[in-house]
Protein backbone atom coordinates (compact mmCIF):
# COMPACT_ATOMS: atom_id res chain seq x y z
CA UNK A 1 0.00 0.00 0.00
CA UNK A 2 1.05 3.30 -0.59
CA UNK A 3 2.05 6.04 1.73
CA UNK A 4 -0.78 7.87 0.29
CA UNK A 5 -3.26 5.41 0.91
CA UNK A 6 -2.07 4.89 4.57
CA UNK A 7 -2.78 8.47 5.33
CA UNK A 8 -6.26 8.27 3.33
CA UNK A 9 -6.97 5.27 5.66
CA UNK A 10 -5.78 6.69 9.18
CA UNK A 11 -7.21 10.16 8.14
CA UNK A 12 -10.89 8.22 7.55
CA UNK A 13 -9.95 6.07 10.55
CA UNK A 14 -9.32 9.14 12.32
CA UNK A 15 -12.63 10.97 11.52
CA UNK A 16 -14.51 7.62 12.44
CA UNK A 17 -13.13 7.69 16.10
CA UNK A 18 -14.10 11.27 16.36
CA UNK A 19 -17.73 10.75 15.63
CA UNK A 20 -17.53 8.15 18.14
CA UNK A 21 -15.87 10.51 20.71
CA UNK A 22 -17.86 13.22 19.84
CA UNK A 23 -20.68 15.40 22.70
CA UNK A 24 -23.45 13.05 21.21
CA UNK A 25 -22.08 9.73 22.18
CA UNK A 26 -19.61 10.76 25.73
CA UNK A 27 -21.89 13.01 27.50
CA UNK A 28 -25.01 10.91 27.89
CA UNK A 29 -22.89 7.82 28.65
CA UNK A 30 -20.64 9.53 31.46
CA UNK A 31 -23.55 10.76 33.36
CA UNK A 32 -25.06 7.52 32.65
CA UNK A 33 -21.58 5.78 34.20
CA UNK A 34 -21.39 8.63 37.27
CA UNK A 35 -24.96 7.56 38.04
CA UNK A 36 -24.18 4.09 38.35
CA UNK A 37 -21.09 4.78 40.15
CA UNK A 38 -23.08 6.76 42.88
CA UNK A 39 -25.49 3.95 43.52
CA UNK A 40 -22.92 1.71 44.08
CA UNK A 41 -20.44 3.55 46.03
CA UNK A 42 -23.40 4.41 48.12
CA UNK A 43 -24.04 0.78 49.17
CA UNK A 44 -27.28 0.71 48.00
CA UNK A 45 -26.35 -2.99 46.49
CA UNK A 46 -26.05 -3.83 50.06
CA UNK A 47 -27.90 -1.56 51.94
CA UNK A 48 -29.88 1.61 52.41
CA UNK A 49 -27.73 3.62 50.52
CA UNK A 50 -25.48 6.27 52.29
CA UNK A 51 -25.28 9.10 49.98
CA UNK A 52 -22.95 11.08 51.36
CA UNK A 53 -20.62 8.10 51.41
CA UNK A 54 -20.85 8.16 47.37
CA UNK A 55 -20.05 11.89 47.01
CA UNK A 56 -17.27 11.61 49.22
CA UNK A 57 -15.80 8.52 47.20
CA UNK A 58 -16.85 10.71 44.12
CA UNK A 59 -14.57 13.72 45.02
CA UNK A 60 -11.89 11.69 46.07
CA UNK A 61 -11.51 9.85 43.32
CA UNK A 62 -7.62 9.00 42.49
CA UNK A 63 -6.23 9.60 38.46
CA UNK A 64 -6.72 5.46 38.12
CA UNK A 65 -10.54 5.83 38.84
CA UNK A 66 -11.21 8.86 36.97
CA UNK A 67 -9.51 6.94 34.04
CA UNK A 68 -11.49 4.02 34.39
CA UNK A 69 -15.00 6.24 34.08
CA UNK A 70 -13.53 7.75 31.25
CA UNK A 71 -12.85 4.47 29.82
CA UNK A 72 -16.19 3.28 30.87
CA UNK A 73 -18.11 6.38 29.46
CA UNK A 74 -16.06 5.58 25.96
CA UNK A 75 -17.14 2.44 25.71
CA UNK A 76 -20.71 2.50 26.63
CA UNK A 77 -20.82 5.79 23.89
CA UNK A 78 -18.77 3.49 21.29
CA UNK A 79 -21.25 0.63 21.79
CA UNK A 80 -24.15 2.52 22.17
CA UNK A 81 -23.75 4.88 18.78
CA UNK A 82 -24.16 2.24 16.06
CA UNK A 83 -28.02 1.92 17.22
CA UNK A 84 -28.22 5.28 17.34
CA UNK A 85 -30.60 5.37 14.21
CA UNK A 86 -32.86 2.70 15.48
CA UNK A 87 -33.17 4.48 18.52
CA UNK A 88 -34.26 7.11 17.20
CA UNK A 89 -36.84 5.49 15.61
CA UNK A 90 -37.98 3.92 18.33
CA UNK A 91 -38.78 7.12 20.10
CA UNK A 92 -40.60 8.14 16.18
CA UNK A 93 -42.69 5.52 16.64
CA UNK A 94 -41.12 2.29 14.88
CA UNK A 95 -42.31 -0.52 17.11
CA UNK A 96 -41.97 -3.50 15.23
CA UNK A 97 -44.33 -6.17 13.92
CA UNK A 98 -45.82 -7.61 16.78
CA UNK A 99 -49.31 -7.98 17.69
CA UNK A 100 -49.31 -6.15 20.99
CA UNK A 101 -46.81 -3.42 19.99
CA UNK A 102 -49.33 -2.50 16.97
CA UNK A 103 -52.20 -2.66 19.22
CA UNK A 104 -50.80 0.03 21.30
CA UNK A 105 -49.45 1.71 18.21
CA UNK A 106 -52.71 1.71 16.74
CA UNK A 107 -54.35 3.40 20.05
CA UNK A 108 -51.74 5.98 19.98
CA UNK A 109 -52.32 7.25 16.52
CA UNK A 110 -56.05 6.56 16.70
CA UNK A 111 -55.30 8.93 19.77
CA UNK A 112 -53.66 11.78 17.92
CA UNK A 113 -56.06 11.67 15.04
CA UNK A 114 -58.51 12.33 16.84
CA UNK A 115 -56.66 15.63 18.46
CA UNK A 116 -56.17 16.60 14.81
CA UNK A 117 -59.70 16.33 14.47
CA UNK A 118 -60.42 17.80 17.26
CA UNK A 119 -58.48 21.13 16.47
CA UNK A 120 -59.30 21.20 12.83
CA UNK A 121 -62.83 21.52 14.26
CA UNK A 122 -61.69 24.41 16.63
CA UNK A 123 -60.11 25.98 13.58
CA UNK A 124 -63.30 25.45 11.80
CA UNK A 125 -65.50 27.24 14.66
CA UNK A 126 -63.56 30.25 14.97
CA UNK A 127 -63.21 31.24 11.20
CA UNK A 128 -66.75 30.60 10.72
CA UNK A 129 -66.78 33.26 14.02
CA UNK A 130 -64.60 35.51 12.36
CA UNK A 131 -66.21 35.40 8.93
CA UNK A 132 -69.49 36.55 10.59
CA UNK A 133 -68.13 39.42 12.47
CA UNK A 134 -66.85 40.92 9.43
CA UNK A 135 -70.45 40.34 7.24
CA UNK A 136 -71.30 42.46 10.61
CA UNK A 137 -68.27 45.17 10.10
CA UNK A 138 -66.44 43.82 12.86
CA UNK A 139 -63.11 43.93 12.06
CA UNK A 140 -60.86 41.34 14.85
CA UNK A 141 -57.66 42.17 15.55
CA UNK A 142 -54.92 40.15 17.24
CA UNK A 143 -55.81 41.41 19.90
CA UNK A 144 -59.20 39.38 20.10
CA UNK A 145 -59.00 36.36 22.54
CA UNK A 146 -60.81 33.92 19.82
CA UNK A 147 -58.62 35.58 17.02
CA UNK A 148 -55.25 34.78 19.06
CA UNK A 149 -57.08 31.30 19.83
CA UNK A 150 -57.34 30.79 16.46
CA UNK A 151 -54.47 31.53 15.64
CA UNK A 152 -52.41 29.63 18.32
CA UNK A 153 -54.37 26.11 17.45
CA UNK A 154 -53.05 27.04 14.04
CA UNK A 155 -49.55 27.13 15.25
CA UNK A 156 -50.35 23.42 16.70
CA UNK A 157 -51.83 21.98 14.23
CA UNK A 158 -49.43 22.96 11.23
CA UNK A 159 -45.91 22.82 13.17
CA UNK A 160 -46.84 19.27 15.05
CA UNK A 161 -48.93 17.13 13.05
CA UNK A 162 -48.55 16.38 9.27
CA UNK A 163 -51.53 17.37 7.45
CA UNK A 164 -52.66 14.20 6.01
CA UNK A 165 -54.18 12.28 8.81
CA UNK A 166 -53.12 9.01 7.59
CA UNK A 167 -49.05 10.22 7.99
CA UNK A 168 -50.06 10.59 12.01
CA UNK A 169 -47.70 8.89 13.97
CA UNK A 170 -48.26 7.53 17.68
CA UNK A 171 -45.55 10.10 18.94
CA UNK A 172 -44.75 13.35 19.10
CA UNK A 173 -41.66 13.27 18.19
CA UNK A 174 -42.69 10.67 15.02
CA UNK A 175 -45.11 13.17 13.80
CA UNK A 176 -42.77 16.31 13.82
CA UNK A 177 -40.45 14.34 11.71
CA UNK A 178 -43.27 13.06 9.11
CA UNK A 179 -44.56 16.55 9.02
CA UNK A 180 -41.27 18.01 7.82
CA UNK A 181 -40.82 14.94 5.75
CA UNK A 182 -43.62 14.91 3.88
CA UNK A 183 -43.90 18.82 3.70
CA UNK A 184 -40.21 20.00 2.87
CA UNK A 185 -40.18 20.42 -1.02
CA UNK A 186 -43.62 19.59 -1.26
CA UNK A 187 -44.54 23.08 -2.95
CA UNK A 188 -42.00 21.70 -5.81
CA UNK A 189 -43.13 18.58 -6.31
CA UNK A 190 -40.45 17.29 -4.22
CA UNK A 191 -39.72 14.26 -2.24
CA UNK A 192 -37.26 15.13 0.59
CA UNK A 193 -36.62 11.79 1.34
CA UNK A 194 -34.91 11.27 -2.10
CA UNK A 195 -33.10 14.62 -2.44
CA UNK A 196 -31.74 15.45 0.60
CA UNK A 197 -28.85 12.74 0.43
CA UNK A 198 -28.20 14.66 -2.94
CA UNK A 199 -28.62 18.13 -1.81
CA UNK A 200 -25.84 17.05 1.24
CA UNK A 201 -23.40 16.02 -1.30
CA UNK A 202 -23.29 19.30 -3.34
CA UNK A 203 -24.41 22.43 -1.03
CA UNK A 204 -21.88 24.72 0.20
CA UNK A 205 -20.07 23.41 3.29
CA UNK A 206 -22.06 26.67 5.69
CA UNK A 207 -25.28 24.65 4.38
CA UNK A 208 -24.59 20.99 5.34
CA UNK A 209 -22.96 22.00 8.39
CA UNK A 210 -26.51 24.14 9.98
CA UNK A 211 -28.11 20.80 8.61
CA UNK A 212 -25.92 18.85 10.41
CA UNK A 213 -25.91 20.94 13.03
CA UNK A 214 -29.31 20.81 13.61
CA UNK A 215 -29.21 16.62 13.02
CA UNK A 216 -26.79 16.60 16.13
CA UNK A 217 -28.68 18.60 18.48
CA UNK A 218 -31.82 15.96 17.39
CA UNK A 219 -29.25 13.21 18.58
CA UNK A 220 -27.97 14.64 21.59
CA UNK A 221 -31.86 15.12 22.94
CA UNK A 222 -33.35 11.39 21.65
CA UNK A 223 -29.87 9.88 23.70
CA UNK A 224 -30.28 11.73 26.84
CA UNK A 225 -33.75 10.37 26.49
CA UNK A 226 -32.58 7.24 26.32
CA UNK A 227 -29.85 7.30 28.90
CA UNK A 228 -32.31 8.85 31.65
CA UNK A 229 -34.57 6.13 31.11
CA UNK A 230 -32.15 4.00 31.67
CA UNK A 231 -30.87 5.62 34.88
CA UNK A 232 -33.96 5.38 35.96
CA UNK A 233 -34.34 1.76 35.66
CA UNK A 234 -31.41 1.41 37.16
CA UNK A 235 -31.79 3.27 40.32
CA UNK A 236 -35.05 1.37 41.07
CA UNK A 237 -32.99 -1.93 40.39
CA UNK A 238 -30.80 -0.53 43.47
CA UNK A 239 -33.29 1.07 45.38
CA UNK A 240 -36.47 -0.60 45.49
CA UNK A 241 -35.91 -2.78 48.73
CA UNK A 242 -35.50 0.70 50.34
CA UNK A 243 -38.83 2.10 50.36
CA UNK A 244 -38.77 6.02 49.62
CA UNK A 245 -35.61 6.08 48.20
CA UNK A 246 -36.62 4.50 44.81
CA UNK A 247 -38.38 7.65 44.63
CA UNK A 248 -34.81 8.71 43.56
CA UNK A 249 -35.79 7.47 39.96
CA UNK A 250 -38.04 10.48 39.59
CA UNK A 251 -34.83 12.56 38.84
CA UNK A 252 -33.29 10.91 35.97
CA UNK A 253 -37.09 10.10 35.13
CA UNK A 254 -37.53 14.02 34.81
CA UNK A 255 -34.41 14.61 32.59
CA UNK A 256 -35.79 11.81 30.29
CA UNK A 257 -39.05 13.76 30.29
CA UNK A 258 -37.47 17.32 29.48
CA UNK A 259 -35.10 16.13 26.87
CA UNK A 260 -37.67 14.02 25.08
CA UNK A 261 -39.87 17.54 25.26
CA UNK A 262 -36.12 19.06 23.84
CA UNK A 263 -35.86 15.88 21.06
CA UNK A 264 -39.58 17.48 19.29
CA UNK A 265 -38.32 20.78 19.29
CA UNK A 266 -34.62 20.41 18.28
CA UNK A 267 -36.87 17.41 15.34
CA UNK A 268 -38.68 20.80 14.62
CA UNK A 269 -35.70 22.67 13.92
CA UNK A 270 -33.89 19.90 11.90
CA UNK A 271 -37.26 19.80 9.30
CA UNK A 272 -36.88 23.76 9.53
CA UNK A 273 -33.42 23.03 8.38
CA UNK A 274 -34.34 20.70 5.49
CA UNK A 275 -36.70 22.67 4.32
CA UNK A 276 -34.46 25.99 3.49
CA UNK A 277 -31.83 23.17 2.23
CA UNK A 278 -34.10 22.40 -0.30
CA UNK A 279 -35.11 26.31 -0.84
CA UNK A 280 -31.85 27.35 -1.41
CA UNK A 281 -30.17 24.15 -3.04
CA UNK A 282 -32.51 22.52 -5.32
CA UNK A 283 -31.20 24.33 -8.95
CA UNK A 284 -27.80 23.53 -7.68
CA UNK A 285 -28.98 19.88 -7.90
CA UNK A 286 -30.91 20.23 -10.82
CA UNK A 287 -27.28 21.71 -12.60
CA UNK A 288 -25.72 18.68 -10.74
CA UNK A 289 -27.89 16.73 -13.04
CA UNK A 290 -27.92 18.60 -15.95
CA UNK A 291 -31.39 18.97 -15.71
CA UNK A 292 -33.69 22.39 -17.22
CA UNK A 293 -33.97 25.47 -14.97
CA UNK A 294 -37.59 25.60 -15.09
CA UNK A 295 -38.71 29.09 -15.65
CA UNK A 296 -41.98 28.80 -13.10
CA UNK A 297 -42.98 26.66 -10.10
CA UNK A 298 -45.96 24.82 -12.55
CA UNK A 299 -42.75 23.66 -15.18
CA UNK A 300 -40.64 22.93 -11.95
CA UNK A 301 -43.01 20.76 -10.56
CA UNK A 302 -43.50 18.92 -13.95
CA UNK A 303 -39.37 18.57 -14.26
CA UNK A 304 -39.89 16.85 -10.29
CA UNK A 305 -42.36 14.64 -11.25
CA UNK A 306 -39.83 12.94 -13.75
CA UNK A 307 -36.63 13.37 -11.81
CA UNK A 308 -38.63 11.67 -8.71
CA UNK A 309 -38.88 8.87 -11.26
CA UNK A 310 -35.73 8.76 -12.36
CA UNK A 311 -34.52 8.32 -8.87
CA UNK A 312 -37.00 5.32 -8.60
CA UNK A 313 -35.25 3.48 -10.96
CA UNK A 314 -37.80 4.20 -13.44
CA UNK A 315 -36.78 3.10 -17.30
CA UNK A 316 -38.80 4.68 -19.48
CA UNK A 317 -39.83 8.35 -18.08
CA UNK A 318 -37.37 10.45 -20.72
CA UNK A 319 -35.81 13.95 -19.64
CA UNK A 320 -33.95 16.70 -21.74
CA UNK A 321 -31.12 17.39 -20.03
CA UNK A 322 -29.16 20.78 -20.82
CA UNK A 323 -25.30 20.76 -21.44
CA UNK A 324 -23.53 23.53 -19.11
CA UNK A 325 -21.03 25.95 -20.99
CA UNK A 326 -18.04 25.18 -21.76
CA UNK A 327 -16.10 28.29 -21.55
CA UNK A 328 -17.49 31.29 -19.01
CA UNK A 329 -19.86 33.67 -19.89
CA UNK A 330 -20.63 31.33 -23.25
CA UNK A 331 -24.30 30.00 -23.99
CA UNK A 332 -25.63 26.66 -22.75
CA UNK A 333 -26.01 24.48 -26.23
CA UNK A 334 -29.14 23.00 -26.68
CA UNK A 335 -30.60 20.10 -25.39
CA UNK A 336 -30.11 16.59 -25.99
CA UNK A 337 -33.74 16.50 -26.67
CA UNK A 338 -33.67 19.76 -29.09
CA UNK A 339 -31.31 18.41 -31.12
CA UNK A 340 -33.34 14.74 -31.30
CA UNK A 341 -35.73 16.89 -32.11
CA UNK A 342 -34.31 18.76 -35.02
CA UNK A 343 -32.47 16.04 -36.01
Amino acid sequence: MSNGGIIDVSTGAAQAVGRYFSVISVVPSSLYVTFVYLLIASGSWQHSPNWSQAFTSLRHLNVGGIAALALFSIGLGVIIHPIQFAIVQFFEGYWGTGRIVQVIRSQRILRYQRLCDELDDKLNRTGNQLVEWKKKGVEPTFATPRRSRRDEVLRVRDTTFPRDLEQVMPTRLGNVLRRAEAQAGSQYGMDALQVVSHLLLIAPANHVDYVNDQRSQLDLAVRMTFISVAASATALLFLWPYGFWALVAIIPYALAYLSYKGSVVAGSHYGSALEDLINLDRFTLYEQLHLKHPTDTKEERETNKKMALLLRYNRTVVVDYERPAVDTGQAASPSVGSQDAQN
